[in-house]
């Protein structure tokens, strides 16, 4: 196995298996965590479903100010919660963990990639060298695709999603599209039909990538039932931090129970395929 750090998140080259493992009667695979926004209440179940039985989460939260009473904004809470990393990290308190992630897509906006190395490194408190952030893992996921050409669906406010966009661009790719889901309220929220129109809808853009950015948003559901019309892939911030994290502990994707993983795995198979061919 060879191991480097690149924008501040540990990216490992496979040439065997790291397979971490544990004595307890829970996570035989190991255990990762997952730092989630306060009221977020789509990570947990979504992990649950994408990870093999034998890999256990566990998870933390960032700090948690309600805007009607404090009269805190989206910006001011993300800058918090990038501030408070390091001790969020730190409050998993020595358990042992094979890989951390920060399941919080926007926030990771803020400052641009470049911002990926100070989250990082504010996530190895949690005591393990393998982290990554939301974003981070989507943006090795778009590479490992091979893809370039990116329809971005939102749930955020336009500055958000304009956040977004600049991302993804000072990363080396191009937007060809962005929309926002119409009518949220609230991220946690909106529904699978909601997210499945947006993302059809990204379908006739020329976009070679469906990204639905959002930890808050459902969207295991609808890449499973995507992904059984499309040759499109489509992934989301949930998908990406699990297959990141299967990756980093050589877990295979089909160990997984699901079809969204299963059909992540066979859209890098068909683009491993292509390179091959063009060689």
């Amino acid at each position: 196995m060879d191991a480097h750090f690149a924008g501040g998140c540990l990216t490992i080259g496979f040439s065997g298996s790291l397979m971490t493992t544990t004595s307890s009667d829970y996570g035989s695979l190991g255990c990762v965590g997952v730092i989630v926004p306060p009221a977020n209440v789509t990570v947990e179940p979504e992990m649950v479903d994408l990870l093999p039985r034998g890999l256990s989460m566990i998870g933390t939260r960032l700090p948690g100010r309600v805007s009607k009473e404090t009269g805190i904004g989206l910006r001011e809470r993300f800058i918090e919660y990038n501030r408070a990393l390091a001790t969020v990290a730190d409050s998993f308190g020595g358990a042992t963990l094979s890989a951390l992630g920060l399941a919080c897509t926007g926030s990771c906006y803020l400052d641009g990639p470049g911002g990926d190395d100070k989250l990082c490194a504010d996530l190895r408190a949690g005591g393990t060298h393998q982290v990554v952030t939301a974003a981070h893992a989507l943006k090795e996921l778009i590479e490992a695709l091979g893809k370039r050409r990116i329809g971005l669906v939102t749930p955020y406010p336009a500055w958000v999603t304009e956040l977004a966009i600049a991302y993804w661009q000072a990363s080396g790719f191009e937007v060809v599209h962005s929309g926002e889901l119409p009518g949220v309220v609230s991220i946690y929220e909106v529904s699978t039909d909601s997210v499945l129109a947006a993302a059809r809808d990204m379908m006739s853009t020329g976009a070679d990538v469906i990204l639905l950015s959002g930890t808050g948003v459902p969207t295991v559901p609808a890449i499973e039932i995507l992904s059984r019309t499309t040759a499109v892939p489509v992934i989301s911030s949930n998908l990406a931090l699990a297959w990141w994290m299967l990756r980093a502990l050589g877990i295979d994707l089909h160990q997984s129970p699901s079809p969204a993983l299963h059909a992540l795995a066979k859209w890098l198979a068909t683009d491993a395929g292509r390179g091959r061919k063009e060689q």
